[in-house]
């Protein structure tokens, strides 16, 4: 494992696996999950996703395959793609017209089979990806764009305007005597949206479990709170158009001593 974990997360990963192996995937799945709520980690994803396939849970199978997937298990993309996706590809001309010969860019569009998620990935035909976007929610946002959303900001910068305006929370001051190391970090998506506010300010989804029950709510709700007071972007374009963009970012809180 390339990620260096605690002895009780490594505990909990082996005999969850130990389950895994002997048949017992109800055991298997919530001890998987112990291990993935104290530090979320390839390999917990991919033998909680086989245990929650040969309990029949299909939706689960699929979220955790793809998140072993996203950390480069090569064998859990196949999987992923195997059992859990409807693959369609789509051509555009320059001018962003739906073509069937000479095409300028390919769409391939990957739906989610067992829940509610579909991913899109534009390429031009060398194989480069110049977008991509997920819809959830019937919720459409990119991740990628060739013209990403512009800081406009009296800071000029982002990383200025962070440095400006965040602030410890005063009643964390003895956060050194309950975490290890001097600082803790909350990571934070955002959405930009067509007109360039700033919107749906949230702990990283991928991180949520693991932030809520590790990391302490003041610095969650500072966080959050200076992300949401940022100003107007300019807005991201794709296909001559604005369109939502999500990031994301880590806010860290050094401890003062």
């Amino acid at each position: 494992m390339a990620l260096s974990i605690t002895a009780l997360t490594q505990s909990f990963y082996e005999q969850g696996t130990s389950y895994l192996q002997n048949g017992d995937f109800v055991k298997a799945d919530s001890t998987l999950t112990l291990a993935i709520e104290s530090m979320p980690f390839r390999d917990a994803f991919y033998n909680r996703a086989i245990a929650r396939m040969q309990l029949n849970n299909m939706s689960g199978f699929c979220i955790d395959i793809k998140k072993a997937a996203s950390l480069n298990d090569e064998e859990a993309e196949k999987l992923h793609t195997q059992f859990c996706l409807d693959i369609d590809t789509v051509y555009y001309s320059e001018s962003f017209q739906r073509v069937d010969e000479n095409p300028h860019l390919m769409e391939v569009i990957k739906k989610e089979k067992f829940y509610d998620l579909t991913e899109g990935h534009f390429y031009d035909m060398t194989e480069n990806e110049v977008a991509r976007y997920r819809i959830q929610n019937e919720h459409k946002w990119y991740g990628l764009v060739p013209k990403m959303p512009k800081f406009i900001g009296k800071e000029k910068t982002l990383q200025r305007f962070l440095q400006k305006n965040l602030k410890y929370p005063e009643n964390e001051k003895d956060a050194y005597q309950k975490y290890p190391g001097n600082y803790t970090t909350v990571y934070i998506q955002y959405d930009i949206d067509t007109i360039g506010k700033v919107c749906n300010v949230i702990v990283l989804e991928e991180r949520k479990e693991h932030t809520y029950k590790h990391i302490s709510e003041n610095f969650i709700n500072e966080a959050i709170r200076v992300i949401e007071s940022m100003p107007d972007f300019k807005p991201a374009l794709f296909m001559n158009k604005p369109v939502n963009v999500r990031n994301s970012i880590p806010i860290t809180f050094t401890f003062p001593r």
